[in-house]
């Protein structure tokens, strides 16, 4: 392990495949799971398109504050939200395709595994649905601001989460598949079709663990807080990040397999690769790393 930064692990310790650093800070990145391009965004107004070998393949200086990326699975598009209220619709070279400002905050972005729409929540207690043509879908008032919001690959149907309300499953056109009640917060979610499973990041509550049904499967019960998660699509891998600064490596039953404390340069962000063999840190400094497993 190369890093200085991760030195102060154990488990099974993984190889240091690239070193990056953005100066000005990472505010927020994505990972398409086909494509296997990593989207990443700074406070500086500067958004960078990598491979996996860590080559910045495209890059635009001229976003603004980015708060909040999202990336198709394809690769071919994506999204962005720039200074809190303006949406940003891009093309796989980072190039602009369409943007939007609103009254108000957009608080999280979703683009469809194909890029043929995107979803945004809004503090005015929102979720808008749109193509990538920029033709509106739907437009559903929900019980309390949006968070977190998530499409499935499989169907044309996307979870989303609101603190202290609701969890929801819908589909394209703003109908209702299922919900349930939320008692507590989340800091992230990702969700994992090959599982048949979804992951909250609960702060006190745990790593929540729910089926694409809506039933609760348990929880993963780790030291720490948990802030962030973010699982592979082939179900193998799930990474978490602590309030303590830790970054934990599970597999789908729990079990640690990796974990480091990071805190000299505190996580920001994690990625996790389709396969579960690769992991793409984020950190305060603006340092970017991913560590691949054999």
């Amino acid at each position: 392990m190369a890093s200085p930064l991760l030195r102060n692990s154990y488990g099974s310790s993984p190889d240091v495949v690239f070193e990056d650093f953005f100066p000005s800070g990472i505010t927020a990145m994505h990972l398409s799971a086909e494509s296997r391009r990593l989207v990443v965004a700074t406070s500086g107004g500067q958004v960078s398109m990598l491979n996996m070998v860590g080559d910045r393949i495209a890059e635009d200086l001229r976003f603004g504050k980015v708060s909040h990326v999202a990336l198709a699975a394809s690769g071919d598009c994506g999204a962005a939200v720039v200074d809190d209220n303006h949406l940003v619709a891009f093309d796989g070279r980072l190039k602009p395709i369409w943007d939007v400002s609103i009254t108000g905050r957009i608080l999280s972005v979703a683009v469809a595994p194909f890029g043929g729409h995107v979803a945004f929540g809004t503090d005015s207690s929102r979720i808008q649905l749109v193509s990538m043509d920029r033709k509106e879908l739907a437009k559903v008032e929900t019980r309390r601001p949006i968070e977190h919001i998530r499409f499935l690959a499989s169907k044309p149907e996307l979870i989303f989460a609101a603190e202290f309300s609701q969890l929801c499953r819908m589909d394209i056109k703003g109908r209702e598949i299922w919900t349930l009640p939320m008692m507590n917060n989340a800091g992230d979610m990702s969700v994992c079709e090959g599982e048949d499973r979804f992951f909250l990041a609960a702060f006190n509550h745990g790593i929540q663990v729910y089926d694409l049904d809506g039933n609760e499967l348990g929880s993963f019960a780790i030291e720490g807080i948990p802030s962030r998660v973010c699982a592979s699509a082939a179900n193998r891998r799930v990474a978490v990040i602590t309030l303590e600064n830790r970054i934990y490596w599970l597999n789908f039953n729990g079990v640690i397999q990796w974990a480091a404390d990071l805190s000299s340069d505190p996580p920001l962000h994690v990625c996790v690769s389709a396969l579960g063999d690769r992991l793409f840190i984020a950190t305060q400094s603006g340092a970017l790393i991913q560590v691949m497993w054999p």
